[in-house]
């Protein structure tokens, strides 16, 4: 082999690496997805939400109230909002890149009406440490959601809108 072959080998080995290096890293920092939450009581979806990504709960462990209907946020301190149903509600907004496998947005707690600065780490393909705080992260609550398999997801979220 000349040495004008084995450079175009060397280069496009290198080349070929450097891709499944970049395949590997997208992949393993994939927040898009439905995940688990941490208490097993909810399922939320991540997707991209025009430039950013958000997240939509798609089932609650309780997605009723005592009487039989579906569970409102009225704990929403917009009373126009407070008639709206939990489950298909957004909670997580505005997420952006902040740094390898990290997005930071706003996380709205519907248990409380409040809204909080968060952020997301993927940490696997199959977990995420989702962040909530107010003022500093220090002064916050971290908990592991594990992603749902994309098979169950649909049927997951057809209960969630099967409420309406």
């Amino acid at each position: 082999m000349d040495k004008l072959a084995m450079f175009r080998t060397v280069v496009v080995s290198a080349g070929c690496l450097a891709l499944a290096g970049l395949t590997g890293a997208a992949s393993a920092a994939d927040l898009q997805g439905v995940w688990l939450t941490a208490d097993k009581d909810a399922v939320l979806r991540i997707t991209r939400c025009g430039d950013r990504f958000c997240g939509r709960i798609i089932w609650l462990e309780n997605a009723m109230d005592r009487s039989g209907s579906p569970r409102l946020d009225q704990k929403n301190p917009d009373p126009a909002r407070q008639a709206q149903r939990i489950c298909g509600l957004v909670v997580i907004t505005g997420l952006t890149p902040a740094g390898p496998d990290h997005w930071d947005g706003s996380v709205y707690n519907p248990q409380d009406g409040r809204t909080y600065s968060g952020g997301i780490t993927v940490l696997s393909d199959e977990s995420l440490r989702v962040r909530a705080y107010i003022g500093l992260p220090i002064f916050g609550r971290s908990e592991i959601w594990t992603r749902v398999d994309s098979s169950s997801a649909n049927d997951i979220e057809y209960k969630c809108r099967s409420h309406d």
